[in-house]
């Protein structure tokens, strides 16, 4: 009788089975070869390895304690008004046992890093079986009041989510509704998911903040050597694994660090052209959705003064992209003059070849038709458009979404020498036009901001 009542109790969960924790034998110095030791608790037991970072350490080209300089700097990152403070950062990240985000994926490791002053503090948390998760967790619940950001890397939608379900599934309480998620992940693919082959904490580090790892176990192995540990009982199957997730977490930091230095200003943009065209586009593009319009425009210029001025790119195929990029997002700011020296700058490199390439001169036909109201240019640009379609007829015969585009052409063409010969037979009516439309047009923008026209949204 009463094994049955023992096996019901259990089966109405811990707290109502009142059944101690199993009792796991000493480390005896097991995990010490590791640098770690066995942490318990009234909660129960696991396996903590921690590691402190003095006031000098490096990782990569950033000392960890610059991030005190430009902490403040990512309150940006977040809509709420929140001041970011130096010690109540905590980085974050798991090694778990699958990639999916269901109850059976456990975070067999949980990595976390603080500041205490200038020292730089990880911690790594273990379970050596199931049974050790509950104290855990615990302990991490205990930890996160002392914080008010968690700094992760896909943390957001992976890592974070997972660690809520355990808690769950564990009966315990995770009130994080105060902690603002920074998940570096975005801004890192912001500014770098063309010009790196991946956007993967590693490759990051490696061309970008000048860390290289040796010998480095991938994460993706860390499920296998875990269960491998869980049927060896060997604690240094799972040396590579301490390691690889104590680089992820300190990477978090001088990844901050990064970022950090990027919304002050404090990285200045080489004169030499290291840094790659569209690189640079994103990074200012970024700098601007972030609020530092300043900073942004600092390397727009830059960026425009090369592209105007290099006449023999090393990459002719990063140069005519980034001219397209910045070209629309002067379009986009209402900086027409700008957009349009970009175009024509585009033509010219490009004045040889016969791709199938006709934003630049619709764009340029749309902006002396509808702004300057110069007929004779639009119609110029379109009819370049028409040669390129012309003599590519023969590669495209029979193309329905050819035959539109010509069709289109020839309405416009049609239209702007109607336009052209009206304003040569009433100049003067014409001039006054063209003269009140920017008049209104710039008392306009003073009250409401003037929607461009883009191609893609009717091509003439």
């Amino acid at each position: 009788m009463s094994g049955l009542r023992e096996r019901l109790g259990r089966l109405r969960g811990p707290s109502a089975a009142q059944v101690a924790p199993p009792t796991l034998p000493a480390a005896d110095g097991e995990w010490a070869q590791l640098g770690a030791h066995v942490e318990t608790s009234p909660a129960g037991s696991f396996v903590m390895r921690r590691r402190v970072y003095g006031a000098d350490s490096v990782h990569g080209k950033y000392r960890l304690r610059e991030l005190a300089d430009v902490a403040q700097q990512l309150s940006c990152f977040h809509d709420r008004d929140a001041v970011v403070r130096l010690e109540e950062l905590l980085f974050f990240d798991t090694e778990t046992t699958g990639l999916g985000v269901g109850a059976g994926n456990v975070p067999f490791m949980v990595g976390i890093g603080f500041y205490t002053g200038e020292l730089f503090t990880v911690e790594q948390l273990l379970i050596r079986n199931p049974a050790e998760e509950h104290a855990m967790l615990v302990y991490l619940q205990e930890l996160l009041d002392r914080f008010t950001h968690i700094i992760s890397y896909n943390g957001r939608t992976f890592d974070w989510p997972i660690l809520k379900n355990r808690y769950v599934l564990n009966r315990l309480k995770l009130n994080d509704a105060k902690l603002l998620q920074l998940d570096l992940l975005y801004p890192s693919r912001s500014l770098w998911r063309n010009t790196l082959p991946s956007c993967r904490l590693s490759k990051v580090e490696e061309s970008r903040l000048g860390f290289e790892r040796v010998d480095d176990v991938p994460g993706s192995m860390a499920p296998a050597l875990y269960f491998q540990y869980l049927a060896e009982k060997n604690p240094s199957v799972l040396e590579g694994v301490f390691v690889h997730n104590e680089h992820d977490i300190v990477t978090l930091g001088a990844l901050a660090i990064h970022f950090g230095k990027l919304l002050s200003g404090e990285i200045e943009i080489e004169p030499e052209p290291v840094i790659e065209l569209e690189e640079m586009f994103r990074t200012g593009l970024w700098l601007d959705k972030m609020g530092r319009s300043a900073i942004a425009d600092n390397y727009f210029d830059i960026l425009f003064a090369r592209l105007m001025n290099d006449l023999e790119a090393s990459n002719p195929t990063d140069q005519e992209s980034a001219i397209l990029l910045l070209a629309a997002f002067y379009k986009k700011n209402g900086e027409y003059l700008r957009a349009v020296e970009l175009w024509k700058r585009w033509i010219v490199i490009k004045n040889a070849s016969i791709a199938l390439h006709l934003e630049p001169y619709l764009e340029l036909a749309m902006y002396y038709e509808h702004r300057e109201k110069n007929f004779a240019q639009a119609i110029f640009y379109a009819e370049e458009v028409w040669a390129k379609l012309w003599r590519r007829r023969s590669l495209h015969r029979g193309d329905k979404r050819q035959n539109e585009v010509e069709e289109a052409l020839e309405k416009r063409i049609h239209r702007l020498k109607g336009k052209l010969r009206k304003a040569e037979s009433h100049p003067f009516e014409m001039n006054s036009l063209a003269v009140k439309g920017k008049n209104t047009s710039k008392e306009k923008t003073k009250t409401r901001k003037i929607k461009p026209i883009y191609v893609s949204e009717g091509l003439i």
